[in-house]
């Protein structure tokens, strides 16, 4: 019994040698530290380790997709901006400020949680500018096609983080859920936008949303992960 208790004990110290050691050679973990199967950060908020996992990957991804929400509207601008319709140009410019609001809130998180940012970070950028143009290229209303899809997929993307935040009862997330709510709502208002200016009347309509909306899921599996 006696040796059963020793070895129990001397497994608990070098697990925590080993957090002790992994913490210090890790930036993102210098302001964190380990108790048992929590996190403690600055004695302010205590998480499971699943929990904070969790919200690690929800502000991962989410930084990673108003990147590219900012950068598809910054490629639909650069082709359809100058093209004399005045108030489409504005409906984009719209937009894309509402997005770079999204993306500064998400930065903020990121900082607060101390979260690594996705290693795709510049392939969300590029790969969000591409898109947005290359939609554009093909019309107006296929442009709104790509808007319809991906604030269809972001939406939803929300309300599921939505609904696994409410389940935790920390106060000092409200700040975090209120802000996840601000960015769903104002990307459904996008998505109205878009159905309003005929997104649904784009040539292979069906196809083009299924596609894009497709690819914003794996777009979100992968940024969440990596």
């Amino acid at each position: 019994m006696y040796s059963v208790a020793r070895r129990r004990i001397g497994c608990m110290a070098s697990a925590k040698r080993l957090q002790s050691t992994y913490a210090a050679h890790n930036p993102y973990l210098k302001d964190f530290v380990y108790k048992d199967t929590v996190r403690v950060k600055d004695g302010a908020l205590t998480l499971s380790k699943d929990e904070h996992s969790m919200i690690d990957r929800f502000i991962r991804v989410n930084q990673a997709g108003e990147t590219a929400a900012v950068s598809i509207y910054q490629g639909q601008m650069a082709v359809l901006g100058n093209k004399g319709d005045a108030e489409l140009k504005s409906l984009l410019e719209h937009m894309r400020e509402q997005e770079v609001v999204h993306l500064e809130i998400m930065d903020k998180h990121i900082a607060d949680y101390r979260v690594r940012p996705t290693i795709l970070q510049p392939v969300a950028a590029v790969g969000g500018y591409i898109l947005g143009a290359t939609s554009a290229l093909l019309g107006v209303k296929s442009a709104m096609t790509c808007t319809e899809a991906v604030e269809t997929r972001i939406g939803m993307h929300y309300n599921d983080q939505l609904r696994d935040l409410h389940k935790l009862k920390y106060p000092q997330l409200d700040e975090l859920k209120q802000s996840i709510a601000k960015c769903r709502d104002e990307e459904l208002e996008h998505l109205d936008a878009a159905v309003d200016h005929g997104s649904q009347l784009a040539p292979l309509y069906k196809l083009q949303f299924e596609l894009i909306k497709g690819g914003c899921g794996v777009a979100i599996w992968l940024c969440e992960r990596i």
